[in-house]
């Protein structure tokens, strides 16, 4: 039997159930780890399951989660945290027993539904987050009022959206209703609130929001806080964006 390798301690920790890596990182900052009686002050420090003896608030972290990939339609009305002050439904709340497993790749805006990845592995998550990476997202946005070619052309080759200009983009009109307009908008960038705000730079106001696909991952088939876990070909593909 191969034995376990070596993995990061917010690693470990986001992988036995005590949150995301955020939460791993703030668990040891506030004292409340130790690695073999020792408390831990290096995340970034190697552990091993079996071997090494992991304790938050000296109860012993005692099963691994194996590596979990979900996708999920996240609704409208939830936020893409762990807690909110303001007492809103989170994303985690959708996942069962999962929510404190995993790790949300990303974040959507709490009125914005559509396609959220989440894991247990932190590395490949952040990598996915990554400008470097140049994973693609596709968006279904409604706006008010109708946009003209002149406009489309503007967002196919980059707005200012406050002190940032935004990269080429694919935007097509796919649907015109008497007051509003849908549009499909495919980003390699992730900036905040950025499909909004291209809407915006160009006299449009965005009424509804939702991403279709995160990479290779679509929502098709899910409605509204449904989730399911990944195949095997779409986390290979996941690994391969990193790559390249």
């Amino acid at each position: 039997m191969t034995p376990p390798a070596p993995i990061a301690l917010v690693e470990y920790l986001a992988r036995g159930g005590c949150g995301g890596r955020r939460e791993a990182a703030r668990l040891i900052a506030a004292g409340r780890v130790k690695v073999n009686g020792q408390p831990a002050t290096n995340g970034n420090v190697e552990v091993v399951h079996g071997k090494d003896h992991v304790r938050v608030d000296e109860k012993l972290v005692k099963k691994l989660f194996p590596s979990t990939f979900i996708l999920l339609n996240k609704p409208e009305k939830t936020i893409t945290a762990a807690a909110d002050p303001h007492d809103r439904r989170t994303v985690y709340a959708c996942l069962g027993k999962y929510g404190k497993a995993v790790q949300a790749v990303g974040r959507l805006d709490w009125d914005t539904e559509g396609a959220l990845l989440f894991t247990n592995e932190g590395e490949l998550g952040h990598a996915l987050t990554s400008p470097a990476s140049k994973v693609q997202k596709v968006y279904r946005v409604k706006i008010k009022g109708h946009a003209s070619a002149a406009e489309l052309a503007k967002l196919r080759q980059g707005v200012d959206i406050g002190g940032y200009r935004t990269a080429p983009a694919q935007v097509r009109s796919f649907s015109v209703e008497p007051a509003n307009m849908w549009l499909r908008i495919t980003l390699v960038e992730g900036k905040y609130h950025q499909v909004k705000r291209m809407v915006e730079a160009i006299g449009h106001r965005a009424l509804k929001l939702v991403r279709e696909k995160f990479g290779p991952l679509e929502i098709a088939g899910l409605r509204p806080g449904e989730w399911r876990h990944l195949e095997d070909s779409e986390v290979r593909q996941l690994r391969e964006l990193v790559k390249r």
